[in-house]
């Protein structure tokens, strides 16, 4: 079962113009561990007009951000946050105090290049940024990194310091604002050799676009990729969607997904799920 930690809020910091850093501290984030993926991931119970009680599992009180570090030492974890737009995190992020309170999950993470493995190719929206700086900061001197990034605006451009040989692309682009062009960059690349570990970190609808294109036109086992739907852009409609399920469909999609399966396992079986319902 998920566990629950309580943390302080201990100040905030504008990172660019559309990121925000909070701090958090405190409460029992000694008892807090990290998963050492540095991809990892917190669910964050958004306090509301009332002090956090615990973490639930609830879209409507929850948000899932990137461990962006950890000091254990310290006690102190930093979460960046993606700011544009008036959503319940990003209200949070730009309006929370020090000493307020939040309850967050225990981790998880999704990162895992093959061991041995040294080559990459990332590809990300703003949401997925601070997991691709993490993902190089920590990256070795034998790693080699292509990147592709789509911002609001280049203004949201950040430093990428690595020990890695790392090569950047920014484009302005998806976010919500505009049409995604993740996909579209993939089909004009050159597809990656089957020494490439692929990781994708984006808006869910266009996850599954990535995933589709690069089981279509890449075919690589699944332990080579792993691509991630960090949020929705039409979260009401896919959540009447789903509401409007009968409880056999319901069951019969809880039951598609195997813990003892890997995610992109599960994916195979799951999309054509997805599709036939509407989601």
């Amino acid at each position: 079962m998920t566990e629950s930690f309580y943390a302080d809020v201990l100040g905030a910091t504008q990172i660019t113009p559309n990121l925000r850093r909070v701090h958090l501290g405190g409460g029992t984030i000694a008892d807090w561990e990290s998963t050492g993926k540095a991809d990892e991931f917190v669910h964050v119970h958004i306090p509301g007009d009332n002090p956090a009680e615990g973490w639930e599992d609830d879209h409507d009180i929850a948000r899932h951000y990137t461990i962006r570090s950890y000091d254990a030492v310290a006690g102190t974890i930093d979460l960046d946050v993606v700011t544009h737009g008036h959503g319940l995190g990003s209200s949070w992020a730009k309006n929370c105090q020090s000493g307020d309170r939040v309850a967050i999950s225990d981790a998880s993470g999704f990162y895992g290049p093959p061991e041995g493995s040294t080559k990459r190719l990332l590809l990300a929206d703003a949401t997925g940024l601070p997991a691709v700086a993490r993902i190089l900061e920590e990256a070795s001197a034998d790693e080699e990194f292509d990147v592709i990034v789509e911002l609001l605006d280049l203004a949201d451009k950040i430093e990428l310091p690595s020990k890695a040989t790392v090569r950047v692309v920014w484009r302005v682009s998806g976010n919500g604002r505009s049409p995604s062009a993740l996909e579209t960059c993939m089909s004009r690349a050159e597809a990656p050799g089957e020494d490439v570990y692929v990781w994708i970190a984006c808006e869910s609808a266009e996850s599954r676009r990535a995933r589709k294109y690069l089981r279509t036109n890449w075919g690589r086992h699944h332990t080579w990729y792993r691509i991630v739907g960090y949020w929705y852009a039409d979260l009401a409609e896919i959540m009447e969607t789903y509401n409007a399920l009968s409880d056999e469909q319901r069951a019969a999609y809880e039951a598609i997904w195997d813990d003892e399966r890997s995610d992109e396992e599960n994916w195979e079986e799951l999309e054509p799920f997805l599709v036939a319902h509407g989601l």
